[in-house]
């Protein structure tokens, strides 16, 4: 039974879709309630990077409540991250995946994935689903590193709720052990990465992520080190490697 989209919020414009999602779930909304805006005025990313949202792009936000203890959530957004590539790959994009929550085409980037939470007496009470995608337009100042996909928007947004809730339920179903094989093989190749390892800095290369969705990073030595999000950056060239 589908359950993503069941009920829908179009906006023509607001501050941000995750913050438009998180307060309908704090109003008691559904399970699966997705908000749709034309355009964001505040849209943001991971770390509270500024996101640009002109009108023609997709913004959506969805409010989940899955059966998840709130130790297991940050991992949906690899989850997420699968389904939104796949959903470009339907339309013909040769997309691919930046770790943690990015979807790139020809190293550019088209999509970007926010996950947040909000939580009660340390129980979960809802998952806010934040997706940015470029559709038709690029903004002139960012055109050099993000590209649009070309595809009817009501029709993306049919196969990418598709996809986010098939997905989204293989990970609250299996965990990681299903997630962490199908998101490395959609993984871009050739990235590396800037990372604060016990206080030392470290570029090394991409190896993948392990059983519990951390990165692994090796470095010009050969080691392999496990990363977290708040520990790392990644990069699109090998950086001298």
């Amino acid at each position: 039974m589908t359950w993503l989209g069941a009920q829908r919020i179009d906006l023509e414009s607001c501050a941000s879709t995750n913050d438009e999602a998180a307060r309908f779930a704090r109003a008691g909304a559904l399970h699966g309630t997705i908000v749709i805006a034309e355009r964001q005025e505040a849209g943001r990313g991971r770390a509270g990077r500024a996101w640009a949202s002109p009108a023609g792009g997709l913004y959506f936000s969805a409010v989940m409540r899955p059966p998840l203890p709130l130790a297991e959530v940050p991992p949906l957004t690899l989850a997420i991250g699968i389904a939104v590539c796949d959903a470009a790959r339907a339309f013909g994009a040769a997309a691919q995946l930046k770790w943690p929550n990015d979807v790139l085409v020809a190293d550019k980037k088209l999509a970007g994935v926010l996950v947040e939470t909000q939580s009660q007496s340390g129980r979960l009470d809802s998952v806010i689903v934040g997706i940015g995608v470029n559709l038709e337009i690029v903004p002139p100042e960012v055109a050099h590193r993000a590209t649009a996909l070309h595809v009817d928007r009501e029709t993306f947004i049919a196969e990418l709720i598709a996809r986010v809730e098939v997905w989204t339920d293989r990970y609250i179903a299996c965990g990681l052990e299903m997630i962490v094989p199908a998101w490395q093989e959609r993984m871009a190749p050739g990235l590396s990465a800037r990372a604060t390892i016990d206080g030392a800095a470290i570029v090394g290369e991409l190896a993948g992520i392990d059983g519990d969705g951390a990165l692994l990073l090796r470095d010009p030595r050969g080691i392999v080190h496990r990363v977290r999000s708040g520990d790392v950056e990644v990069i699109q060239a090998p950086a001298g490697l």
